[in-house]
């Protein structure tokens, strides 16, 4: 499925975000603190901006470097999806502070243009997930 990435808030900064570089150096049970645990290979109509607009746009999952340290501001079961699926996947950094910024050059993140299309996986889009 192609679609636009979309920030939530223009000083947001868009990146690819490898598997590797994510199992590396994100907080792994910062990621895995969602009350579900299950993993439903599918989207939110809520991740989109419009499910029904031609191209869809996407809204990326949204972190910040804290005090040296990856947190999730929205989109664990997001990233979930997309990796389920993906070897590198857009991501959106929000904010780094002066002692996260080691962290975040280890990140090797690739920027990425919002204004390119980029091919997410073709997953239904529901409503609700379980």
């Amino acid at each position: 499925m192609h679609c636009l990435p979309e920030i939530t808030v223009a000083s947001d900064k868009p990146y690819w975000l490898t598997r590797e570089s994510f199992l590396a150096h994100f907080d792994q049970d910062d990621f895995l603190c969602r009350e579900s645990q299950e993993i439903t290979n599918a989207y939110l109509a809520s991740w989109f901006v419009d499910v029904t607009e031609n191209p869809r746009r996407f809204m990326l999952p949204a972190v910040q470097l804290i005090e040296g340290k990856t947190q999730f501001i929205n989109g664990r079961h997001r990233t979930a999806v997309l990796f389920n699926s993906m070897h590198e996947i857009p991501i959106a950094v929000t904010r780094v502070d002066k002692e996260s910024q080691e962290l975040f050059q280890s990140l090797s993140f690739r920027p990425l243009d919002v204004q390119i299309l980029i091919e997410i996986p073709n997953l239904s889009i529901k409503e609700q997930l379980p």
